[in-house]
Formats: C-alpha cells, structure tokens, sequence
C-alpha cells in the first residue's frame, strides 16, 4: 500500500512488518513513515536486532545483528541517509507510525531528529508512555514537551475502548483502530520479547571461557577486524577493565578531536582490552552518535565474523570477542541529562544489554567529563528515571571514572 487514509490502515501497514519480524525470530515491531499532507508511505521497516548473515552457510547462525536496529530508530537513519535525494519533507511533516510505544533509544531517536509519532500497543516495560499517562515521567521536561506537542495513542474501538491520547500533531490524529490489529501489534510483541532478550542478551561466552584477543597474530581475521573496525584497537591495556587509566585519554581525545563533535566512547573487553574507540558522524544524522556508532559497528563486526563461511574464523571470533555486557563503554563526554540525546542514549546501552548485566563497582557505562552546568547526580537521576527495563532488568548505571590522572590527562588534551 503506497497510501493510507486512515488510521487503521497506517496501524495495518506495521502490523504487517511486525510479522514479518516475528517471522525472522526478532523483536515483533513496525514501522513506517508517512507523509502527512498526503498520507503517503515513504517507507516501512521492521526490527532487525536478530537478523540472519546473508548467504553464510554457518550452523547454528549467529543472528545477534545489530542492537540498535529498532524499527523506529532504523526509519530515522533512513530518512537521513535519503532526505536529500528523495527530497523528502521536513521530520515535522511527517509521522512516524508505529505498533509499540517506542523505547528510550527510539524514542530519543525519534526526538532528536523532529518526527511526529503515532502508536498502537503500550509497552509497560522498556516504552516511554510505560505507564498510560501520557505524561512521560522517563524525559527530562523540555524533551517531555516537545513529546507531549507531537505524539500521538491512536483511540481503539470495543472491546477495549482506549480514547485517543495525544496532540494534533501525528497524522489521522483522534482517529480510532479496531481492536483486532490492536491486540495483534501487542500480543505479536509479548509472543517474542523474552525469547529475543535472551538470545541477545546470552550471546557470547562468559569471561572465564574467552580468548585474550591481545595474544591473536596479526594476521588473524578478528585481530584485522578490529583493527579496521578502530585504530586503537589492542593498543592500550588496564589490569582492570572497570578502572581505565591516563592511557585511555589519548584515544578518547584524539578521536573526539577528528569526530563531528567533540566525543568520543570506547569499548574494553574483560580483560582490559581497548577493542574500539569511536567518534560520531552526526553531520550525517543526528543521531549517529559516538555510542550508537561504537555498539554498532562492534555489534555489526561481530556478526559478520561469526556467521563467515571460514569455520576457522567463526571459531576464533567465538572464543575471543565478547558480549558488551561483561565489556565496560567509556564515554568522553556523558550526553547532557536535559536532552533527547542522552534518552537515546541511555536507551540504545540499556538494548545493547538487553537484559541483566553482571553487576560490578564500578559500572560498566563510565565517563571521563561532564558537559559545563551537568552533574553526576542529574545523569545519575536520568538514569534512574528510565522505564522498567532500563532499572530493573539491565540497572543501568552510569559513573564516572574512578583514575583523576585520566579525567586530569583528557581536560589537558582537550
């Protein structure tokens, strides 16, 4: 269907994608954008965080893609990746519509790039409307306003008789979906969420049974992957990975130096391993930020190397890259807590974990600086007022480094 006229009909279009989702054994969500002058789709897409490695003949395959490939979060980079070759209308002219409310990543995502936003199903859970009111208690209140003046719950009809909630904003708003692709786009989601979390969550061996990737030659294929994936990749170490030292500032200043902005996030595995230290390309989207460009292109790598058609190399990425859970993220900067990146953000590490981590002091999300006018407490506080899922299943938790000689050597190069 090229366009819709209806509410019903932009809920039919995802409904569709969210089972061709559960289909590929993902996360049971759609999306698509429309166009709100004329009700066109401009594109639909469904989750991909599980997703099979295209003609790779390894068994079992390694589905665990990309952590941030969320239906809505995938809409928002392709609007970007086409805005201008498509000639495509501004966010504000659009909506992005939807069979879940969307989760703190998607949600930021959605956010920072302007889209309206219209929603079938309530996730209780991991959505930011988790508790129906419509009042957005996970978003800091600027962001909390601009949801409140653009978003949209599309009304449902008998039995359920859900009233429309939101603004004017999305398209078909006050509109009303029947109860049949309503119920679909919330039961098709509960079918496939915990089978999902677990295999994301429990894909990779635990640190007593990995590899050190430091002891790989270099002509081994996760060692060269690494190495293209970041030029820092295994030149630095710490006996603890939870207490990066002064040597980690050079690759974070360095390649914030070289980023579209001035940030930078590093990986290290558990045993103290620099795997990746990465910059944003926010000049090509908004949201291509240092993290959602960090855990995604280790994720991507990872995926690659352990579908290969080489058994060997599947072998090798097996036993020495590890899951990002028992890894520990070192951001340059925090995002500011008073901004739809940090939503994202915090989202996008809280789907990067989906689900419990090993709980450790200190945690595995740290940063070495605070943006001017931000405190610990009120990144801390954001943290905290995440939904469900983010504070209870992954506890997210973020803290600063505990080395001054390393926040000291990165305010120097700065």
């Amino acid at each position: 269907m090229d366009t819709v006229r209806n509410a019903q009909q932009a809920v039919e279009v995802v409904a569709d994608q969210s089972i061709l989702a559960a289909l590929q054994k993902t996360f049971a969500v759609g999306g698509c954008i429309v166009e709100n002058a004329t009700g066109k789709v401009l594109k639909a897409m469904h989750n991909n965080v599980l997703m099979p490695y295209p003609e790779s003949t390894a068994q079992p395959p390694f589905l665990p893609h990309d952590p941030t490939a969320h239906g809505e979060r995938q809409l928002v980079q392709w609007y970007y990746d086409n805005r201008q070759v498509l000639n495509l209308p501004p966010p504000s002219a659009l909506t992005v519509v939807t069979t879940l409310d969307p989760c703190a990543m998607c949600a930021g995502s959605l956010l920072t790039a302007g889209f309206n936003v219209a929603v079938s199903a309530i996730d209780t859970y991991a959505g930011v409307n988790y508790n129906s009111q419509f009042d957005f208690p996970t978003l800091p209140p600027d962001v909390r306003q601009k949801a409140q003046q653009t978003w949209g719950y599309y009304a449902v009809d008998t039995p359920i008789d859900r009233s429309y909630q939101g603004s004017t904003g999305p398209i078909f708003a006050k509109e009303t979906i029947d109860a049949r692709v309503f119920s679909l786009t919330g039961s098709i989601f509960d079918a496939s969420v915990n089978t999902v979390r677990d295999a994301s969550n429990n894909s990779g061996l635990p640190p007593d049974e990995l590899k050190n990737p430091a002891s790989l030659p270099a002509n081994s294929a996760v060692r060269k992957a690494l190495t293209e994936l970041s030029p820092w990749a295994l030149t630095v170490k710490f006996d603890d990975p939870r207490m990066p030292g002064a040597a980690l500032a050079k690759p974070l200043t360095e390649t914030a130096h070289h980023a579209d902005t001035m940030n930078a996030v590093a990986l290290l595995d558990p045993f103290g391993n620099l795997l990746a230290c990465l910059g944003g390309q926010e000049k090509q989207s908004p949201i291509r930020t240092a993290f959602m460009e960090t855990t995604r292109r280790y994720a991507l790598m990872r995926w690659q190397l352990m579908n290969s058609n080489d058994p060997l190399v599947r072998a090798e990425a097996q036993q020495y890259l590890t899951h990002p859970k028992y890894g520990t993220f070192v951001f340059l900067y925090i995002p500011d807590p008073r901004t739809s990146e940090a939503v994202m953000t915090f989202g996008a590490y809280g789907s990067t974990m989906e689900g419990p981590v090993p709980q450790s002091f200190p945690s595995n999300l740290q940063y070495v600086l605070l943006h001017p006018g931000v405190t610990p407490q009120a990144v801390a506080q954001l943290a905290q007022k995440l939904p469900p899922f983010y504070t209870q299943s992954v506890q997210v938790a973020p803290s600063q480094v505990l080395d001054d000689a390393l926040i000291q050597a990165a305010k120097s190069a700065l």
